[in-house]
């Protein structure tokens, strides 16, 4: 949402959320419709400091109609401005809380387990985008955050057991350990790269992978992927790669197949247009124009101040 703000004039939210939010977002488009949120108030917001000081005339801020925020700032919140509360789960109905109103879900054939109260909005299905093949590089790619729920150091040593080379890219968080694994030769790190880099990376690379260790509820980085054409090696969890994963067609599941017969398959037969497939039903344009409607629907039906609050999950 934050990249089209400027390029759709559609949109027409005040959004107030975490630096991290607005990464791809430049100084000029967050001026006028994004405003920032510092890691220190986000802080002051979860010890209890009334949002209330905030927004308004006369305030530091301008009235927002979203706040992307952390879900424990929300609880704090609650109440002080009549707000209504966004949670964004993705595919999965068990991820919410009872604090919700209403709760974002990408699949209509889900039922939530939670949170009576809340009302559950539906995110569409799109129009695909136009499938372009490309010629395969041997080598694995993955752009992600680095740290022990990505599990990276798994696909590192994987690479260096099976003698595949891996392209790693994206920030190393917490002091992981992943430099320990990266020999520059079979195992390579690139650093943090810009979005053409990254897209011209995974348009060449025989699989994408992700060996996360937690209950996925959604993956940007490997719709990007798929939607190169490229398929994935994952592990199957979570009920968004439970339900998009459909092994030997658009990926693998690293439950059944190691590095080596995914890399084999993918190097021997061609599954561009079935990942293609799979990934064009998530576009980005297509998820724009979905929470965009989404939003409208929550802010017209809210009565009182035009508030939302939706859980961070940047």
């Amino acid at each position: 949402m934050a990249k089209y703000l400027k390029e759709d004039p559609d949109i027409d939210f005040v959004i107030f959320a975490p630096k991290e939010s607005f990464d791809n977002v430049g100084d000029g488009e967050r001026k006028d419709r994004c405003i920032v949120m510092g890691s220190e108030l986000c802080d002051a917001l979860r010890q209890g400091y009334p949002i209330s000081e905030l927004f308004g005339d006369g305030k530091p801020y301008r009235l927002p109609d979203i706040i992307l925020h952390p879900h424990t700032c929300a609880t704090v919140n609650k109440g002080t401005l009549n707000l209504p509360v966004v949670h964004f789960c993705g595919f999965d109905g068990k991820a919410g809380h009872s604090w919700n109103d209403y709760v974002l879900l990408y699949d209509s054939s889900f039922t939530p387990q939670f949170g009576e109260r809340a009302k559950y909005v539906k995110i569409g299905k799109p129009v695909p985008a136009t499938f372009q093949s490309s010629v395969r590089d041997s080598y694995v790619f993955q752009c992600s955050r680095h740290d022990d729920h990505q599990n990276t150091i798994e696909v590192a040593k994987a690479c260096l057991a099976t003698g595949i080379r891996g392209i790693f890219a994206g920030p190393i968080h917490n002091g992981y350990p992943l430099m320990e694994h990266i020999d520059g030769k079979t195992t390579i790190y690139v650093g943090e790269i810009s979005e053409e880099n990254k897209l011209d990376f995974c348009r060449h690379a025989t699989l994408f992978t992700l060996l996360a260790n937690w209950d996925l509820p959604f993956s940007q980085s490997i719709i990007e992927a798929q939607g190169q054409g490229t398929p994935i090696w994952v592990n199957k969890r979570g009920p968004f790669l439970e339900t998009y994963l459909k092994h030997g067609v658009n990926g693998f599941d690293a439950a059944l197949f190691g590095l080596d017969e995914a890399f084999h398959s993918a190097r021997t037969i061609d599954y561009q247009k079935e990942c293609w497939e799979a990934a064009s039903v998530y576009s980005v344009p297509v998820m724009v124009s979905s929470f965009k409607k989404a939003f409208k629907e929550i802010v017209e039906e809210w009565k009182g101040p035009s508030w939302i609050i939706l859980k961070n999950v940047v």
